[in-house]
């Protein structure tokens, strides 16, 4: 009788405390205690709980996810922990479920969490053997991905872009398709000039000589043939001395090849012909009477965009005290930066040799394509080369790069026909 009586009395103040969860949490929750422990065991309100839980995600935290852009529907786990102090999304969301991705925010600094590993937590479906902040196989499934791929390639990621990207860039990092577009420009170079060589006898020079050099020639850029419209292309063909070319041969494949893998060809294509395109417009705009060779205005647009995105991920990049001081070193900014200022100086230095100082004898050439290429660069790097989970017309910013130079491309094509001071046409 005693046993009966204290279990009904234990029971009795078990059903209150349930039943006054709700007040004991404050009535700043956005879920009732009804919706966690149901005297009547009513599954159904529990349900409809459920989906106005999802709703209120889908309407108030899906947006917050898709405007961190760290590659698709994330956000970093600092940036989540902020949200949370925030009543406006905290009240929304159940308070234990509050205090979970706090703590896991907490643990997990420096990571980022995606829109469906929210949603799973929030629900009470998150499994607990699964990572968070990790990629889409789960802690151990990226672990044992990464050990495939740690070493060099994984220490050029994390010195290249945010931390909170490098899993996402080493998965995308393949090669198939392989990068067939800046080989096959390459290839194209190479072949055209022996040829052109070839016609003149073999004969070349380091500096100065373009081979098949007269007006003749359907693919250098010629003041007097501006009615030639593909010439304004096809210049990159041609190059003035092996040295030239030998210098873009080595961007377009040292640098030209990797960005091609990453971020895929046609993003790369775009850059880089609309770095020629912009290269021999700036040059028509600017010096009317000189001709035009190399592929400078694409090898230093694609050079550009990839400086300009070192620059602006500079905060974020790799710091890690564990990764070797060898690799960090190899493949650190610094470097970068050594190698890219060895090719651009004695580069620059012989395109103003072969401008202004070459003897009038030789045909000079114009230095437009590399400042053309640098600011197409500078325009389009951020919107096509920066982030490989988002297309360039999803954002704002990609949108107004390609109008911009398509604004630059139509008004040097409308200047090229009314302005009067070009040399006479040669038709013949």
């Amino acid at each position: 009788m005693f046993w009966s009586f204290t279990s009904y009395t234990m029971g009795s103040r078990w059903r209150d405390m349930l039943m006054d969860y709700g007040n004991v949490l404050g009535d700043k929750s956005s879920r009732s205690s009804s919706a966690y422990f149901s005297v009547n065991g009513d599954l159904m309100d529990k349900r409809n709980e459920d989906v106005q839980l999802r709703q209120t995600l889908e309407v108030f935290f899906r947006p917050l996810f898709q405007k961190f852009v760290y590659g698709g529907e994330k956000i970093a786990c600092h940036d989540l922990r902020s949200i949370l102090r925030e009543p406006e999304y905290r009240d929304r969301l159940p308070p234990d479920k509050v205090h979970e991705l706090a703590d896991l925010c907490d643990f997990n600094q420096g990571r980022a969490v995606k829109y469906e590993e929210f949603t799973k937590i929030v629900l009470g479906k998150h499994d607990d053997n699964s990572s968070f902040g990790g990629s889409d196989t789960g802690l151990h499934g990226a672990d044992r991905d990464m050990g495939r791929t740690k070493g060099v390639l994984r220490v050029v990621c994390t010195n290249t872009t945010q931390q909170l990207m490098v899993d996402d860039y080493l998965f995308e990092y393949k090669c198939l398709p392989p990068p067939f577009f800046m080989i096959l420009v390459t290839i194209a170079q190479i072949i055209v000039y022996i040829v052109f060589t070839s016609q003149d006898g073999w004969y070349t020079s380091a500096l100065d000589s373009i081979p098949n050099a007269n007006h003749t020639n359907v693919l250098m850029y010629y003041p007097n043939r501006r009615h030639e419209a593909w010439r304004y292309v096809s210049y990159w063909l041609l190059h003035q001395g092996f040295i030239d070319l030998i210098f873009n041969v080595i961007i377009q494949l040292v640098l030209g090849v990797p960005l091609e893998i990453m971020f895929k060809w046609w993003r790369l294509a775009i850059v880089w012909i609309l770095g020629v395109l912009a290269g021999s417009l700036g040059q028509s705009l600017t010096d009317h009477y000189v001709g035009l060779v190399g592929a400078g205005g694409g090898a230093y647009a694609i050079m550009a965009a990839h400086c300009l995105t070192l620059w602006q991920e500079r905060q974020h990049l790799n710091d890690d005290p564990t990764e070797s001081r060898t690799k960090k070193i190899l493949c650190g900014l610094p470097l970068r930066v050594t190698l890219l200022v060895i090719i651009l100086i004695p580069q620059i230095a012989l395109a103003v040799y072969r401008r202004w100082f070459l003897d009038p004898i030789n045909i000079r050439i114009g230095i437009a394509a590399h400042i053309g290429g640098i600011l197409a660069g500078i325009t389009l790097g951020p919107a096509y080369l920066k982030d490989i989970k988002r297309y360039p017309w999803q954002e704002g910013s990609g949108l107004f790069s390609l109008f911009t130079c398509l604004i630059f491309i139509g008004g040097t094509v409308i200047f090229n026909i009314i302005y009067k001071g070009y040399p006479a046409e040669v038709y013949n």
